[in-house]
């Protein structure tokens, strides 16, 4: 049985020392995941040398793609990426952040291997750790009572068992996840014809509105990886750019607008019950 094709989709804009902290960890990560890989970086007119390095790297699974501007959205530079990948309905996309570090070989492999072996799984994510430290960053979704909005479960909590437990959410992160392409394809279409995640997002909350198109909308289940060992400095680019607070009206109004009452409120249940829907495969 062939095995599909992985498509890793990166954003960049300023991030060489990012990128060198990254690219290491993540092609040492790629040796042993037991199927053919391409990493696509869209570069946002950075200036400061991350064409270059990655060039420098003289490897030909990475592609990288010099853009005029740093002026498209999450979403939308996300989607500049599936397009030009142009993968198989059968193939896989992965979003990755520039400022991830793999600390291990084996947790993408271990993602992979969720997706790869339960159809019943449109979406995985994974255990991110605050850069340096063993203090949980991400370990799913979850929405808040009062507000009505997602949140990071356990965020900056220390990691422990519980967490290096696989379990089902409502949504993940899109800063590391796994995606089957056909699924990806088919989040949202966009009026301008471009299908993948919806650019009426603008830098926030994109990836959670694409997690509950799959759960609610293509009825797949959303898995949040424990058995992971990644890095991530929280929102890098955004500390250097905060656009996401200047469009934070207009995001949770557009999510509530497409969402509200077709999610549950699910804080209670997780936080009362460290075991609350575990995935056992």
């Amino acid at each position: 049985m062939p095995m599909n094709n992985l498509y890793i989709l990166t954003l960049n804009w300023r991030g060489k020392e990012k990128l060198e902290k990254l690219a290491p960890t993540l092609l040492a990560s790629l040796e042993n995941i037991g199927c053919s890989w391409s990493w696509l970086v869209k570069d946002n007119a950075s200036g400061d040398g991350s064409i270059e390095y990655l060039n420098s790297l003289n490897n030909p699974n990475i592609e990288v793609f010099d853009y005029t501007n740093n002026q498209q959205n999450f979403s939308e530079g996300c989607n500049y990426l599936f397009n030009i990948a142009s993968p198989s309905d059968g193939d896989y996309v992965m979003l990755l952040n520039n400022d991830i570090i793999f600390n291990d070989t084996v947790s993408i492999k271990n993602m992979l291997s969720i997706i790869q072996k339960d159809s019943s799984v449109g979406m995985v994510g994974a255990r991110l750790l605050y850069t340096g430290t063993n203090k949980l960053q991400f370990a799913g979704t979850i929405f808040d009572p009062t507000y009505r909005t997602p949140m990071h479960y356990r965020a900056g909590e220390v990691s422990d068992k519980n967490a290096e437990l696989n379990r089902t959410f409502q949504a993940v992160t899109g800063a590391v996840c796994i995606i089957k392409a056909e699924y990806y394809r088919n989040i949202f279409t966009n009026t301008n014809g471009v299908k993948g995640l919806d650019h009426g997002f603008k830098f926030a909350f994109d990836d959670v509105d694409a997690s509950l198109a799959i759960k609610y909308n293509m009825q797949k289940k959303i898995v949040y990886c424990g058995s992971t060992n990644i890095f991530h400095e929280e929102s890098a680019s955004l500390k250097k750019n905060p656009v996401n607070k200047l469009f934070l009206n207009h995001n949770l109004k557009y999510f509530f607008q497409k969402w509200t009452g077709r999610y549950d409120i699910d804080r209670k249940a997780y936080t009362e019950n460290p075991k609350h829907n575990l995935y056992l495969g």
